[in-house]
């Protein structure tokens, strides 16, 4: 009985197994390049995922941080709007008590019964020359008493019930007020022309007036009857001053009144005593 060789003492020879060997030595010099290529490609491609998922979570915090500041500013400017509400409000209540400090100091020094009232409308057809007040015949209010305000005449009372009263204002072509220019004593009529202007007539050619003198009311009355409003309460002051009229022998004079009658709230209601 014979005894076999090993398979592999039968298959490689000393010159295969030469062979195999110097493979193997080539192998394993090519291969260290090629792991340390295979580390460095590892470690960039590492380096750039961790970069990418840092600048991913920065990015989600940078949002989320703005996303923070605009619903704050959004807050903020809310109040602010609120507070300038407020304010505004605040503002218009210091006007209003300035305008009842003044109407009451007129009240205190003249000598007529004044009525606080306030304007509640004007009527459709005559809306540049008439307005509504809240005071009536149970207020004590009669025709013909006058109407002002703590900067100037506003103009008379036309009309009563029992509630209200309706106003013609000096601002009426028609409405004729007598008055004066102030520190000169020169008497003149102011007829209405706009809710803003009137016109002061029969005031001759070469009296000594200026644009900028204050025009007032004269304090006449009529016979015995007193006069229908307080003496020297302001009117305006004359604007434009011209010979070129109508009449050769009157000035052509504008006034720029005082009280904007196209913007009335708070009023007096002059009655003589």
């Amino acid at each position: 009985m014979s005894i076999k060789k090993p398979i592999f003492s039968q298959t490689i020879t000393p010159q295969k197994l030469l062979t195999l060997i110097v493979w193997l030595i080539v192998a394993w010099i090519f291969s260290r390049p090629l792991i340390g290529i295979g580390q460095n490609i590892y470690k960039s491609l590492g380096s750039f995922t961790s970069h990418t998922v840092q600048g991913i979570y920065e990015s989600k915090s940078s949002a989320e941080d703005l996303l923070k500041a605009k619903t704050l500013v959004q807050k903020q400017e809310n109040k602010i709007s609120l507070l300038e509400i407020k304010l505004n409000y605040l503002k218009n209540q210091i006007d209003e008590l300035d305008k009842l400090k003044k109407l009451l100091g007129l009240k205190k020094n003249l000598s007529y019964r004044a009525t606080s009232a306030t304007v509640i409308g004007r009527t459709p057809d005559s809306w540049h020359k008439q307005i509504i007040i809240d005071k009536g015949i149970k207020n004590r209010i009669m025709l013909g008493d006058a109407i002002v305000s703590d900067k100037g005449v506003i103009g008379q009372i036309v009309d009563i019930d029992k509630s209200n009263s309706i106003v013609q204002l000096i601002s009426d072509p028609s409405y004729k007020l007598g008055c004066k220019i102030k520190k000169k004593n020169i008497i003149g009529i102011l007829s209405g022309k706009t809710n803003s202007v009137g016109i002061l007539e029969f005031i001759p050619i070469g009296t000594d007036v200026q644009v900028g003198d204050v025009v007032i009311t004269s304090g006449i009355g009529s016979q015995s009857l007193p006069a229908t409003y307080p003496p020297g309460h302001p009117i305006g002051k004359i604007s434009k001053l011209s010979k070129k009229n109508n009449k050769a022998s009157d000035l052509y004079i504008e006034v720029k009144l005082f009280e904007d009658l196209n913007s009335l709230s708070d009023v007096l209601v002059f009655s003589p005593n």
